[in-house]
C-alpha cells in the first residue's frame, strides 16, 4: 500500500488517503478517468449543455460534487442534476455522468414511438409475475399501460436471441407519473390510472457509461444492491433473529480506513460498515449511522464483484449523503403513510441499534480475483443472476455523443422493498417473503 498524504477534511481534521494510483472505481471503468472526463464534457458540448459543478467539501478526500446541467438559455435541463463521490476527479466525473444519466433517462429523451400499450393483466402474468407488483397490475385488469421492450442478456453478456419482454414505463421512470409526465403519457396513448401502483416506481436500474457494457455493470450492481437492502430490512424488522455482520474496521486497508474515519468525523457519530452480501454472493456493503434525536439514520451502500470497490462505494456514498444533506437542508422522509403499521414504520425509520448490539463481527476480506474490464464484469454478473434464477433484461435508453450510453435494466424477482425508506407504503415481494421463512440471507 502506498504511503498516505495528510489533507484537510474540510472541518480542520486531516484525512489520509493513498498517494497516487487509480481510485477503486477503475476496476469497472472502460477508460481511465481523464479520458472519461474528456468524453463526457465533449458530449455535453455537442448537446449544447453547460455543466455547473460544485464541490460540497472545502478540501480533503474523499469528497462529493454536485452537477447541474443548464441549456443555452440558462434553464436547468430536465432531470439534469447529479452527484458524484470519491477522490476528487472520481467525484467530479461521477457527478457529470450522473447528471447526464438523469437527463438522458428523463422526459427530454422519451420517445413514445418506442413504446407499446399492453393490458395490465397480461403484464402481471409475464416476467413480472414474481414481482410484488403483479397482484396490483392484475387488479388494473385490461387497462392499457405504455411499455418498453426489454432484451435478455445471454451468458456472454451480449444481446441474446430470445424473445423480447414488455415492462411498464412507469416502473423505472418516476418522472413519468409526475405532473411533467402528462405530455409523455398522452403522446404514448397511456390513460391508465396509476394511483395504486405509483409508489412502486423508481429509477433503480438506470445507469450510464462510456460503453454499454460499463453502463450495464453499474445498473446490475444497483439492482443487486437494492435487493440486499430490501432483504436486510425484511430480516431485521419483519423476520426477527437475523444477526448483522459488522466489519471490523481495524482490518480495513488504508484507503478504506481513511474513508471510514472521515465518514465518522463528518457525521459526528459512529459509522458501522455492514456486510449485507446475500445468497447471490456479489459483495455488498452498507455504511450506516443510527438515528439520533432530530437526526435520521444515515447510510451509503455499494455493490461490486470487487469487494474493495463495494466497500469504497458504501463509505463514499455515506460521505456524499452527509455532505449533500447538510448542503441542501434535506429533511428525513415523511413516514406518515406507515404510521398505522408499526413493523413497516420500523422499516422506514431504519433504526438498527438493537440489532447492532448482537451483530457478529467479521474481518474485511480482500478480493482474490476481480474481472479485468467491464465486459468481463458484465459476463460474470449475468451468469450469477441467471444461475440464481433471475436472468436480467435490458434496453438501450439513449446513445449519446462519443459512444456514451444510457441503459435501463430489469431483473425480475429481485426485491425493491427498500423503497419503504422513502416512506412509501409497500410490501416485501416473494423473494423476501421466502427468505424470511427459509432464513436464506447468510
Amino acid at each position: 500500500m502506498d504511503h498516505l498524504d495528510q489533507r484537510s477534511a474540510g472541518n480542520g481534521s486531516p484525512v489520509a488517503r493513498p498517494a497516487g494510483g487509480p481510485p477503486p472505481s477503475e476496476v469497472e471503468r472502460a477508460v481511465p478517468l481523464p479520458e472519461a472526463e474528456r468524453l463526457v464534457l465533449a458530449a455535453l458540448r455537442e448537446l449544447a449543455l453547460e455543466a455547473g459543478l460544485e464541490e460540497l467539501q472545502a478540501g480533503g478526500e474523499p469528497t462529493a460534487y454536485r452537477c447541474v446541467l443548464r441549456t443555452a438559455s440558462g434553464q436547468v435541463a430536465p432531470e439534469g442534476v447529479g452527484m458524484g463521490k470519491g477522490l476528487r476527479q472520481e467525484a467530479r466525473v461521477g457527478a457529470l455522468f450522473e447528471a447526464l444519466e438523469h437527463y438522458a433517462t428523463g422526459p427530454e429523451w422519451f420517445d413514445p414511438a418506442r413504446t407499446r400499450l399492453r393490458p395490465a393483466r397480461a403484464l402481471a402474468g409475464g416476467v413480472l409475475g414474481r414481482d410484488v407488483i403483479a397482484p396490483l397490475l392484475a387488479e388494473l385488469g385490461d387497462q392499457p399501460l405504455a411499455c418498453h421492450d426489454y432484451i435478455p442478456l445471454h451468458e456472454a453478456g451480449a444481446v441474446g436471441d430470445h424473445q423480447q419482454v414488455a415492462a411498464p414505463v412507469f416502473l423505472g421512470a418516476p418522472w413519468y407519473l409526475e405532473d411533467g409526465g402528462e405530455e409523455a403519457r398522452a403522446a404514448a396513448g397511456d390513460r391508465c390510472d396509476y394511483r395504486w401502483v405509483a409508489r412502486y416506481s423508481s429509477n433503480s436500474g438506470s445507469a450510464i457509461g462510456v460503453t454499454a457494457a460499463e453502463a450495464l455493470v453499474h445498473a446490475l450492481n444497483e439492482a443487486v444492491e437494492r435487493d440486499a437492502y430490501s432483504l436486510l430490512l425484511a430480516h431485521a424488522f419483519l423476520g426477527g433473529g437475523h444477526r448483522l455482520r459488522r466489519v471490523d474496521v481495524t482490518t480495513l486497508p488504508r484507503d478504506l480506513a481513511a474513508a471510514h474515519a472521515l465518514a465518522q468525523r463528518l457525521a459526528g457519530q459512529r459509522v458501522h460498515l455492514l456486510d449485507m452480501t446475500t445468497d447471490l454472493g456479489v459483495p455488498t456493503f452498507l455504511a450506516y449511522a443510527a438515528p439520533t434525536a432530530g437526526v435520521p439514520h444515515r447510510r451509503g451502500a455499494g455493490t461490486s464483484l470487487s469487494g474493495h470497490y463495494a466497500a469504497w462505494r458504501a463509505l463514499t456514498e455515506f460521505i456524499q449523503g452527509v455532505l449533500s444533506g447538510d448542503h441542501s437542508g434535506a429533511h428525513p422522509s415523511d413516514l406518515s403513510a406507515l404510521a398505522r403499521y408499526p413493523e413497516l414504520h420500523a422499516c422506514g425509520r431504519f433504526d438498527l441499534t438493537a440489532h447492532l448490539a448482537s451483530a457478529r463481527t467479521v474481518p474485511y476480506v480482500p478480493p482474490i480475483a476481480v474481472p479485468a474490464n467491464p465486459a468481463e464484469h458484465l459476463r460474470a454478473l449475468v451468469d450469477v443472476l441467471t444461475r440464481a434464477g433471475h436472468p436480467p433484461y435490458h434496453r438501450i435508453v439513449a446513445e449519446l455523443p462519443g459512444g456514451i450510453t444510457a441503459v435501463h435494466t430489469l431483473v425480475p424477482g429481485l426485491e425493491r422493498f427498500m423503497l419503504i425508506l422513502q416512506g412509501a407504503l409497500i410490501l416485501p415481494g416473494p423473494r423476501a417473503q421466502a427468505a424470511l421463512t427459509t432464513a436464506a440471507l447468510p
